[in-house]
């Protein structure tokens, strides 16, 4: 992980950027167009912002509940009016059109209304999956340069001994055995390292597949930190009604009460829907004297009373109100569940951030320099180097659960509680 005080742009460019690099810089980048631009080391709102406007899932989101509020307008449109012709003798012309304003129009529309809401907060749920997601895979890029900083030093503290090793053993004061040992080490450090690399490289595209960049690179930078802090809000606990307006369950609700207009609408079908007729007769008047003449029509439900189209509905009713129970139920357990972990996570990052590190950190030194001098053996100075590098990635990877945790109690309860 690089890290940039400052934008690498041209001293001319400093004023500029400082106003509107984020949108800009992220415009560009997503294009493909700017490679300058593309240089800055990003955030992590950075990288949220691009990804809430590109990504492939959250766009497919969008155009649901697109399709769902178009919906809602053929739900409310008319059906247009029929245009007959009698070509007899009198040549007879006639105009119909359903009297479409009873309760079939009310319930169809209020059910189009309703699902079209429960695809706004599926889409407002899309968002919420995916905030979680770019901030785990944020925080993944994060350890996985953390976890190749500690392979590249495992591999320089072989590379170190390796060479004092051949010092010592060409002067006699060490066994050649330790030469061999040392790079068989050194050989599993640098597999290590290539290991590491490639970690970091496969996180920065998965990173880049959530932003939805056309040409990921795994040269991408980024800039944060893996530091642990405090945050009070989840220290404090969550109330009982936290997941009570999480986009999943408003959607699962908003559903229940589309299909309760649906049921409402198939027993309006019973309600006959009239048909208003004007007929013109040329040349020959009706016997009223008049060319024109009304008509009123309408479907009489004597075969088909509908019974399957109620039975259907009030099936999809009890679907709907089993689903909402079980999305409440899996809410509420998530939170839970994630606000545990995040407390376990917070206690092992606060131990391992409590000394155990720089304790770590002198013991090896300390058996570097009885090595040299002789007072320990080769496995026990392995045995610190190891210690060292086990303790490093400890602490890195409690640190990224540590964030990841803490962002999935956010995504439990639909509410951005970290501040930036």
């Amino acid at each position: 992980m690089r890290h940039h005080p400052s934008p690498p742009f041209p001293s001319d460019w400093r004023h500029f950027a400082a106003g509107r690099a984020c949108a800009l810089q992220l415009a560009f980048l997503l294009a493909g167009a700017c490679p300058l631009l593309a240089q800055r080391a990003l955030t992590l709102d950075d990288v949220l912002a691009a990804a809430l406007r590109a990504n492939p899932d959250l766009r497919t989101a969008r155009a649901r509940a697109d399709s769902a509020r178009a919906e809602v307008r053929v739900a409310r449109s008319y059906q247009n009016p029929s245009l007959s012709v009698a070509p007899q003798s009198p040549y007879q012309y006639g105009i119909s059109a359903p009297l479409d304003l009873g309760p079939q129009r009310v319930y169809r529309v209020r059910a189009a209304r309703a699902g079209a809401g429960a695809s706004d907060f599926d889409l407002r749920d899309a968002e919420r999956q995916l905030r979680f997601a770019v901030r785990q895979g944020f925080f993944d890029v994060l350890l996985s340069d953390s976890l190749r900083a500690i392979a590249r030093d495992s591999r320089d503290l072989f590379r170190d001994l390796l060479a004092a090793d051949s010092a010592r053993v060409r002067a006699g004061d060490a066994p050649a055995r330790n030469l061999a040992k040392s790079e068989l080490e050194l050989a599993k450090a640098d597999a290590a390292l290539l290991q590491a690399v490639a970690s970091a490289r496969a996180a920065r595209l998965v990173l880049q597949a959530l932003m939805g960049v056309p040409r990921p690179d795994t040269a991408f930078d980024i800039y944060g930190s893996l530091a642990v802090r405090p945050i009070p809000a989840l220290d404090a606990g969550l109330p009982d009604s936290a997941i009570s307006t999480r986009a999943d369950v408003e959607a699962a609700r908003a559903r229940m009460l589309s299909s309760e207009e649906s049921r409402r609408y198939a027993t309006a079908e019973l309600v006959p829907v009239p048909d208003l007729t004007l007929v013109q007769q040329r040349g020959t008047p009706f016997p009223n004297g008049q060319y024109y003449a009304l008509g009123l029509s309408a479907q009489l439900p004597v075969w088909n009373w509908f019974s399957g189209e109620r039975s259907r509905a009030a099936a999809s009713v009890e679907q709907s109100r089993v689903a909402e129970e079980k999305t409440q139920l899996a809410a509420r357990t998530e939170a839970v569940i994630a606000l545990d972990q995040y407390h376990a996570a917070a206690e092992l990052a606060r131990r391992l951030d409590a000394g155990l590190l720089a304790r770590a950190r002198a013991a090896l030194d300390d058996s570097r320099y009885a090595y040299r001098a002789g007072a320990i053996s080769y496995v026990d100075l392995l045995d610190a180097v190891r210690t060292y590098g086990e303790v490093r990635a400890d602490a890195a990877n409690a640190a990224h659960d540590y964030w990841v945790g803490a962002y999935a109690v956010m995504r439990a309860t639909g509410r951005e509680i970290i501040a930036p």
